[in-house]
């Protein structure tokens, strides 16, 4: 196991640890519960299932009690056990990884765009979100409402690894920062002329980007491939 997956464990154990006690915690059991049982069995997932309850329960009564010592303790206990199953079965990484990515390093506009922002907007406004990543996580993901069922809508937690959405969404986000100036039409504009049209094809759960994603599960190790293109030849 090299050093880089145990980093990783480290960051899931204090995440969790730190989280455990608040509401992100269900989302947390249904996570390690799935990667600690690693499709062995019902049995097994459900053993993983109370032991992680167990677990839980002892961390929040010594949170209560200020017994940091015994918080410590159970976080090297849960990282422990993350480090068993990384080192017990292959593809145990990736299981890990799908359910606790890597943190997203900082990236500036110009990263996500053929030209810096500011070749596009010139020396206009500051821009109210940093980039089209802040837009999506601050405004976007709290805004929008939607039965991600599958059927009627769909989404990707990791949007950023569909070029198609990456565009859209950049394009989504420049269009709100030129519009929001407009304080009379600019945010109708913006909804029906630039947002609807994107998001109806960005969550078709037949034919968009992330089809092939879940909301739940998360995003899928086999995107669809690109369109195929033959060299042009000028003759």
């Amino acid at each position: 196991m090299d050093s880089s997956a145990i980093e990783h464990a480290q960051r899931v154990a204090a995440r969790v640890t730190a989280e455990a006690g608040g509401e992100a915690w269900n989302t947390h059991h249904k996570a390690l519960t799935f990667f600690l049982a690693g499709a062995r069995s019902a049995m097994e997932e459900e053993q993983r299932a109370r032991q992680l309850t167990d677990w839980r329960e002892r961390l929040v009564a010594c949170l209560a009690a200020d017994a940091y010592a015994e918080v410590a303790e159970l976080q090297d206990q849960l990282q422990g056990w993350i480090l068993t199953e990384l080192g017990r079965r292959d593809g145990s990484v990736g299981g890990l990884l799908a359910h606790y990515p890597l943190p997203r390093p900082p990236r500036e506009p110009r990263s996500v765009f053929p030209m810096p922002a500011s070749d596009v907007y010139g020396d206009g406004p500051e821009f109210y979100f940093a980039d089209v990543f802040a837009f999506v996580t601050d405004y976007l993901a709290i805004t929008l409402r939607r039965p991600l069922d599958g059927t009627s809508a769909t989404w990707c937690p990791r949007w950023w690894e569909h070029p198609e959405a990456g565009a859209r969404l950049s394009a989504l986000w420049l269009a709100w920062e030129h519009l929001r100036h407009d304080s009379g039409l600019g945010m109708t504009t913006w909804w029906l002329q630039h947002a609807d049209p994107h998001l109806r094809v960005l969550m078709d759960p037949r034919q968009g980007p992330f089809a092939a994603c879940s909301p739940s599960k998360g995003h899928t190790q086999t995107p669809f491939e690109p369109l195929p293109v033959d060299p042009y030849d000028p003759s």
